[in-house]
């Protein structure tokens, strides 16, 4: 996308919460498990069963497959995971790493059933060792990722918009949208948050929490609180009306 329609990325860890954010008109539905970490990896059963209602749904579909540290060589020849249109790496304790871009890449040739990569740049990289935004968003460029996300590491302390300021974030749209590449933001974004976000000219606002009963991200997700968050994307940047049927 080359801006415009912000659509919505919605994060489940059931196959119930895929159907209710399908219902609330989620234009992306990823799949992790939450108490796993920022981008924990969901069972396999669960990613499988939730991937396949997004695609009988016509939706675009994501997975979160943890960070490039906690994988072995072993475990990575053992996966055997569905389909999906995107995936996700974190990068938390690359500075452990002689070279964790030549990692990354090598585990992201390892895992199959991924059609695009998408780079994942924390906000709070200080606080869990990860390569600054700016090195991810390189990166990706480099190495042939479909996009980056921003998000951040650690949801107690603070917001993407506490980690990063609109121009920072704005800097970041504009080397992504010159190199042809998404731009999803998350980082507990709230409904508060979204007409700012979305003005940066994001492809992709992701949420969990924000779509979650009481705001709460370990409770589940509602079809009613995504399709609020929905239709305030559309009334800050029109429908994303090209992300659908995108699976």
């Amino acid at each position: 996308m080359s801006g415009g329609a912000v659509g919505l990325l919605v994060s489940v860890r059931s196959v119930e919460e895929a159907r209710a954010a399908i219902e609330g008109g989620c234009a992306v539905l990823d799949v992790k498990e939450p108490a796993r970490g920022p981008l924990g990896m969901a069972d396999s059963a669960v990613i499988r069963e939730a991937v396949e209602c997004g695609r009988v749904a016509g939706v675009a579909t994501s997975m979160a497959l943890g960070e490039v540290v906690e994988w072995t060589d072993e475990s990575a020849a053992a996966w055997d995971g569905p389909r999906v249109d995107f995936a996700k790496l974190g990068l938390s304790d690359a500075d452990q790493q002689a070279d964790w871009k030549a990692r990354w890449q090598e585990l992201r040739g390892e895992l199959r059933g991924v059609d695009r990569w998408i780079a994942v740049a924390y906000a709070d990289a200080a606080g869990c060792g990860a390569p600054a935004v700016e090195e991810v968003v390189a990166a990706a460029v480099g190495t042939g990722c479909a996009g980056v996300l921003i998000d951040t590491w650690d949801k107690s302390r603070g917001r993407l918009v506490d980690h990063l300021t609109v121009e920072q974030l704005a800097s970041v749209r504009k080397l992504t949208r010159d190199a042809g590449l998404l731009l999803a933001l998350a980082g507990r974004v709230s409904i508060v948050d979204l007409p700012g976000v979305a003005a940066i000219g994001p492809d992709l606002v992701a949420v969990r929490s924000a779509a979650c009963r009481d705001g709460r991200r370990e409770l589940a997700v509602e079809s009613n609180r995504v399709r609020e968050l929905v239709g305030c994307l559309e009334v800050a940047s029109g429908p994303a009306a090209e992300w659908r049927n995108a699976g």
